[in-house]
C-alpha cells in the first residue's frame, strides 16, 4: 500500500526537529534525490519501498528548496545510465518511482557507479561547468555552460558497493577543494553487514560527504517523523546547514 503523508504535519515536524538542534531558521537549499537503479535494487523499486523513501524527504523539499521540490537523478554503471528524471513536488510524489522509473531510465538493472552521477548534481547546481561543446560549437563560439552556484544538499539512495571508487574519491576531493557548498548524504540501504565499506570510509574522510546505514528500508520509512529526522540529521549535516 502506498505511502501517503500529511505534508504540513511532516514539514512542521522537520522545522521543529531543526529549531531543537539549533538551526533556528532552515537555509535555502536547492535539493536532489539521486537513486541507484542497479539490477540488485530492483524489487524495492517495483514494489514501491523507495517510492517510500523519496515520499518521506518530501517534507524535506518544501522546507529547504526553494522551489519546494527534490531533483531526481537515476543512475547504475556509467556515465551513459545517469539521466534526470524531472522534479518531485508535494503534487506528484505518489507512485512517482513506478510511474517514471520503473523499466524506463537508462541502465535499468545494471551495475553500480557513484561518481558520474555526483558529478551530474555537480554540474547541476553549478559547482561543475557542463561538457565542452563538440568542434561545431566551437566554430560558433559556443561554451560550456555554466549554471549559477546553488547551496545544495545531495541525498544519494544505493543498495550497494560501488565499481569506482578511486573515481568517486577524486570527485569528492576535489569538490572539497574547491569549497562547493554541497553536502552529500549517502543512504546505504542493506541487511548484509559490512557492506558498505566505502562508503563509511568517505563519509569519515571527507568534512562533505556523510553515509546512514539502513537495514530495514521498510522500518526505515515506518518511523515517526521525529524518529526519521533524527536519524537523517547527521551531527555534520546539522554543522553544514548552521553555516
Amino acid at each position: 500500500m502506498a505511502l501517503t503523508l500529511n505534508l504540513q504535519k511532516s514539514q512542521a515536524s522537520l522545522q521543529l526537529c531543526l529549531q531543537k538542534a539549533g538551526v533556528t531558521q532552515p537555509p535555502v537549499v536547492d535539493m536532489a534525490f539521486l537513486l541507484d537503479v542497479s539490477g540488485s535494487f530492483e524489487d524495492e523499486h517495483r514494489e514501491g519501498i523507495t517510492n517510500d523513501l523519496l515520499t518521506r524527504l518530501v517534507p524535506w523539499g518544501l522546507t529547504f528548496d526553494p522551489d519546494k521540490k527534490l531533483d531526481v537523478i537515476t543512475f547504475s554503471h556509467s556515465a551513459a545510465s545517469v539521466f534526470e528524471v524531472g522534479a518531485v513536488t508535494a503534487d506528484n510524489y505518489q507512485g512517482y518511482v513506478g510511474r517514471e522509473i520503473v523499466a524506463k531510465v537508462p541502465g535499468w538493472c545494471g551495475g553500480t557507479d557513484y561518481s558520474h552521477a555526483l558529478e551530474q548534481a555537480l554540474r547541476g547546481f553549478g559547482w561543475l561547468k557542463g561538457a565542452e561543446p563538440g568542434l561545431l560549437g566551437k566554430l560558433f563560439g559556443r561554451k560550456a555552460e555554466v549554471k549559477a552556484k546553488k547551496r545544495s544538499l545531495v541525498v544519494m539512495v544505493t543498495d550497494g558497493e560501488n565499481n569506482d571508487h578511486a573515481r568517486t574519491r577524486q570527485v569528492l576531493r576535489e569538490s572539497q577543494q574547491r569549497g562547493d557548498e554541497v553536502y552529500f548524504l549517502f543512504l546505504g540501504i542493506s541487511n548484509q553487514p559490512g557492506q558498505f565499506g566505502f562508503l563509511e570510509a568517505i563519509g569519515d574522510e571527507f568534512d562533505n560527504t556523510g553515509f546512514l546505514a539502513v537495514t530495514n528500508l521498510r522500518h526505515f520509512v515506518a518511523q515517526s517523523d521525529d524518529e526519521l529526522n533524527q536519524s537523517l540529521l547527521l551531527p555534520e549535516l546539522l554543522t553544514w546547514l548552521k553555516r
